[in-house]
């Protein structure tokens, strides 16, 4: 507080002191009440004019209020940008090194957050790369299947072998309900 607003408070206390001493007339109170039970409920402030009260104008409330507004807009912001995101099945897959003289088992995670009674689960893979099972190579391009997912991290080993060394990109993409996830998993066949 600044020395005037020490002040004004004197002043105003002084006033308040000297009312005290007059005496009100005869039937004052009886009157008041009355003219205030018929009276409306005053109009409540607008929005815009509890933003002018001095209490909020102060750089102090004015600062915290600011502040309180950006935390809360860059929440807002952070859920929204997470909502675009499939909500039941998060994906996660890890990168595999293998010389192409061995078969690789790439191992794909699913995470749900509850359980899928079905999930369509395709795997695509690139010309250079083979999915390899008991009898070796297979000839398809890619795999699809539906399957249910529990509730936690459902894991999905898928062999392949790589003929030429290089880095290829193998899609994988998951329907659950509405949802598509789509992802790829990089598998960089060495020589050897």
């Amino acid at each position: 507080m600044t020395e005037t607003d020490h002040t004004g408070d004197r002043e105003l206390c002084c006033r308040l002191r000297e009312l005290r001493s007059e005496a009100l007339p005869p039937g004052f109170q009886a009157s008041l009440h009355d003219r205030l039970v018929r009276a409306a409920a005053p109009r409540p402030l607008s929005f815009w004019r509890r933003l002018r009260l001095p209490e909020l104008t102060s750089s102090r409330t004015f600062w915290w209020a600011s502040g309180v507004a950006t935390a809360a807009a860059l929440l807002l912001s952070a859920t929204a940008l997470r909502s675009r995101e499939a909500p039941d099945v998060a994906r996660s897959a890890s990168v595999t090194v293998v010389p192409s003289t061995k078969v690789a088992v790439v191992r794909l995670t699913l995470a749900a957050d509850v359980a899928v009674e079905s999930a369509d689960i395709r795997v695509t893979l690139p010309a250079e790369l083979s999915f390899w099972g008991a009898d070796g190579k297979l000839p398809q391009r890619s795999l699809a299947w539906s399957q249910p997912l529990r509730s936690g991290d459902n894991e999905i080993s898928i062999p392949v072998r790589g003929q030429h060394p290089g880095r290829y990109r193998i899609g994988v993409t998951a329907k659950v309900g509405n949802e598509w996830v789509d992802d790829e998993v990089v598998l960089e066949v060495t020589s050897g």
